[in-house]
């Protein structure tokens, strides 16, 4: 199913993955003991403003990758220079131009949030550092794509874990040591940047020594070239911002920052669970990318296969978890709010993930066969549906809560629609297969789901789950049910016969 370096790196990312989960998972309740929910919630804003940024940038530095890892194995030397410096210069350019408007909004943050008096200053410290690591990252995202280039993933994942681990101890160190700040997260995730940069240029020289930074190698066409391919992408970004980065705005603004720290607390595991699909599936896209500078048309649909096949296994473990144990995950890991609340919240967020999950792969088909105009367009008028009905609805209710539910049972509602009809179907013709082709791994997977979560519901049932030992114990049932409900719904005859003789080799 995997080749051998495809298998590496879905074992880095795997092992990057529940660091990064772990580290949330401990930080998390860290954080918000000490500094309060209310004030947890400017993270997430913050971080949505950084998103709202990335609209301007992302139309370049989404496809950069594309086009150098086509030109790097198409042997075209002097074209790969060309972009690799091309892109840079361009992001220099950005990251001064954007300074100015970034500048302003810091100047004025207290008018355009509702921040309590006494964080203001804390607030805005936090806001300038968020926006300085923006710009660094701008700056240096192209050293990013060697690792894709060479489908070395698993170099990529490990620079994650030493950032990763940079944040977590200066978190606690300045937590322990001093009053604990909003601004802290702020030099953590700056540092930990810093980290990641400096590790990006090494792997760079490592694995494209021949690439050069020289100004004699830029032009603007090779911009606008990426450019007119990028800008779509600048349209999903903008989508996926006024489907959920708008959420913690909009929560702010129509009932409150408590509210808005509630929300952001409930997004968070969601949030970890799309992001591991989403590092999990990009797994799968450098060798996409390459077959197609190869034009190797099957070895892309085998590709697309496995990835789908692969992540339908691993899917309904954690969405099992959250569906049968969450109010008592919620109770342990932040035990001062509404645990009941938060599960609600959170399991209506995940409703879309249900069909969406196994198929995060086909994400990756449009950015290398340069589709991408079609599903930005498709992805905009979601999004923009999503924000209209929310605001509509949300001055004819009072409650907060079931404000709440609105705002994240809209967008849950228009990801499920999406994840039964265009995405499948538009994947599927963008590798000339049938249309239908997908929607027997969608109704596997969901089914799958359903069996996981009503026999994870009846270990519940049998076990008291009053402490982090029997949650673990609880959670661990739960993998061990979806593995073997997985190997029956999930996989085929070939697939399981398949394992079987691996476990026999092995066992020799």
């Amino acid at each position: 199913m995997l080749n051998k370096q495809t298998a590496i790196n879905l074992i880095a990312q795997m092992i990057s993955s529940f660091v990064n989960l772990g580290i949330g998972f401990l930080l998390t309740p860290f954080i918000v003991n000490n500094i309060g929910v209310e004030s947890y919630g400017f993270v997430g804003l913050a971080n949505n403003f950084i998103s709202y940024a990335q609209i301007l940038t992302v139309a370049l530095n989404s496809m950069a990758g594309r086009f150098i890892t086509i030109s790097l194995y198409q042997n075209n030397s002097e074209d790969t220079n060309k972009y690799f410096t091309s892109v840079f210069y361009a992001n220099v350019v950005m990251s001064v131009g954007l300074t100015v408007p970034l500048v302003f909004i810091l100047i004025f943050l207290d008018h355009f949030l509702d921040i309590p008096e006494m964080i203001v200053i804390d607030v805005t410290i936090l806001f300038g550092m968020f926006f300085a690591n923006f710009l660094i990252n701008i700056i240096s995202s192209v050293f990013g794509i060697s690792t894709f280039a060479k489908n070395r993933l698993d170099l990529a994942s490990w620079r994650n874990i030493s950032s990763d681990l940079v944040r977590v101890i200066t978190l606690v160190t300045t937590f322990s040591l001093f009053i604990p700040k909003l601004s802290y997260i702020g030099v953590a995730t700056l540092l930990s940047t810093l980290v990641a940069v400096t590790l990006n240029i090494i792997f760079t020289k490592k694995l494209l020594p021949n690439i050069k930074i020289n100004r004699r190698y830029f032009e603007l066409m090779k911009i606008k070239e990426i450019l007119s391919s990028g800008i779509w992408n600048s349209i999903t970004q903008l989508s996926q911002v006024l489907s959920k980065g708008l959420n913690l705005l909009i929560s702010n603004i129509y009932i409150g920052a408590t509210s808005m720290g509630v929300l952001s607390v409930a997004q968070t595991v969601p949030q970890v669970i799309l992001s591991l699909f989403a590092v999990l599936s990009n797994v799968f896209a450098p060798q996409l990318t390459i077959s197609y500078a190869k034009q190797d048309k099957e070895g892309m649909q085998n590709q697309l296969l496995s990835s789908i096949k692969i992540l339908g296994i691993f899917s309904s473990i954690p969405m099992a978890i959250l569906f049968a144990y969450g109010e008592d995950f919620y109770s342990l890991w932040v035990p001062n709010q509404d645990a009941g609340l938060l599960q609600i919240l959170s399991i209506i967020i995940c409703a879309g993930f249900t069909f969406a999950l196994p198929l995060e792969g086909i994400w990756n088909i449009f950015t290398a066969v340069n589709k991408v105009k079609q599903t930005s367009l498709f992805l905009l008028s979601n999004s923009v549906l999503n924000i209209i009905v929310v605001l509509l609805v949300l001055p004819f209710v009072h409650d907060s809560m079931t404000k709440l539910l609105i705002i994240v049972g809209v967008e849950a509602a228009i990801s499920i629609i999406r994840s039964l009809t265009f995405l499948p179907i538009y994947g599927a013709q963008c590798i000339n297969i049938k249309l239908t082709a997908f929607y027997p791994a969608i109704f596997k997977h969901a089914l799958s789901l359903i069996i996981v979560t009503l026999l994870s519901v009846l270990v519940r049932n049998y076990l008291t789950i009053d402490s982090w030992f029997t949650l673990i114990l609880a959670a661990f049932a739960t993998v061990i049910i979806a593995v073997i409900i997985n190997v029956i719904t999930v996989l085929d005859k070939n697939d399981r016969e398949n394992i079987v003789a691996l476990v026999k080799k092995r066992g020799r």
